[in-house]
C-alpha cells in the first residue's frame, strides 16, 4: 500500500513521511537494531545535521524526525533507497558541479521556509564511526538563509557486548557493496543505535560557525557515549522486537546445510 501511495504523489507530504517512518522502524527491527535516544527530538522547521556511518542512518533519523534528506548523487542509483529517496523529495547533490549544488541547496532552503525538516550529513561521506570527518559548510547555509535552528545529532552503532564502543560491522565505507554489507548485517549480533540530539544552534551564527559548532557538539556527544553517559529508550520503539529475525534465519539455514 505504501508503494502505491508514494508512486501517486507528485511531492512529499505528511502521509508519505508517516508511512516511511513506520517502514523504517520495522526494517531496523528486522535487523535487530534498537534505538536509544538522548536529548529532545526536534520539531519542524529545523535543519538536522548528523555524522554519517551507514545508509541505516537514513532509516534511523526517518524513524524519529522524518523530513527531506540532502544526499550524494550516487545514492540515486541504489536499490530501493534511490527511488524511495526521489518519492520523499530527497535533494541529490553532485559535489563536482558547484552551480547545480547551489540550486539544490536553494530548494532545500525553501523547504525549511515552508516549515519542514531537512536532514543533512555534512561529512559528505561515511566514516568508521570512531571519528567525525571535517564538515562541509555549504549545507548549513540553508538554515542561515531560512532563519531556522540547526540541531546536531550524534549517531553510534554499538554491539550490546561493547557499550560505548562503535560496532565494527555497521560502517558502510570504502568500496563496500550494498548487498555484501546487508549480508554481513544479517549474521551480526543485535545492535544498539544511540542517537544524541544536542541543543539547537541559532541560525544567525552563519554557515561557518554552524558547521564548526555542529562538528564540536557531535564529537563531544560521541566522547560522552564512550564514557557511559546515560540515555533513555525511545518510547516509540518499545514495540520493536528484540529478536534478530535475519540472524535467526541465517543460523537455521546453516544448521540445515551442515555448516
Amino acid at each position: 500500500m505504501a508503494w502505491w501511495t508514494y508512486a501517486r504523489k507528485t511531492e512529499p507530504d505528511n502521509q508519505g513521511f508517516a508511512a516511511f517512518r513506520w517502514w523504517s522502524r520495522r526494517v531496523l527491527g528486522i535487523f535487530g537494531i534498537r534505538l536509544r535516544v538522548e536529548g529532545e527530538i526536534p520539531r519542524a522547521p529545523v535543519l538536522v545535521a548528523a555524522n554519517h556511518v551507514s545508509y541505516l542512518d537514513i532509516l534511523a533519523l526517518a524513524s524519529v524526525a522524518p523530513g527531506q534528506f540532502v544526499a550524494k548523487r550516487e545514492m540515486r542509483s541504489w536499490p530501493f533507497f534511490g527511488f524511495m529517496g526521489e518519492w520523499l523529495g530527497t535533494f541529490f547533490i553532485d559535489r563536482q558541479d558547484a552551480r547545480a549544488s547551489q540550486r539544490v541547496l536553494k530548494e532545500a532552503t525553501k523547504v525549511l521556509e515552508r516549515g519542514r525538516i531537512v536532514l543533512i550529513f555534512p561529512e559528505g561521506t561515511t566514516s568508521d564511526g570512531k571519528i567525525v570527518r571535517e564538515f562541509y559548510g555549504a549545507p548549513f547555509e540553508t538554515a542561515a538563509a531560512a532563519g531556522v535552528p540547526t540541531v546536531p545529532v550524534a549517531l553510534r552503532y554499538e554491539d550490546t557486548l561493547r557499550p560505548g564502543q562503535p560496532d565494527r560491522l555497521c560502517p558502510f565505507v570504502g568500496d563496500d557493496s550494498l548487498l555484501r554489507h546487508l549480508w554481513r548485517l544479517a549474521a551480526a549480533a543485535p545492535l544498539t543505535l544511540r542517537l544524541t540530539f544536542c541543543p539547537p544552534l541559532a541560525a544567525d551564527l552563519g554557515r561557518r560557525q554552524l558547521a564548526s559548532k555542529t562538528h564540536a557538539a557531535i564529537s563531544e556527544a560521541l566522547r560522552r557515549m564512550e564514557q557511559g553517559a546515560s540515555v533513555t529508550y525511545l518510547s516509540s520503539s518499545r514495540g520493536l522486537s528484540r529478536r534478530h529475525p535475519l540472524r535467526d534465519a541465517w543460523n537455521s539455514w546453516r544448521r540445515g546445510h551442515g555448516a
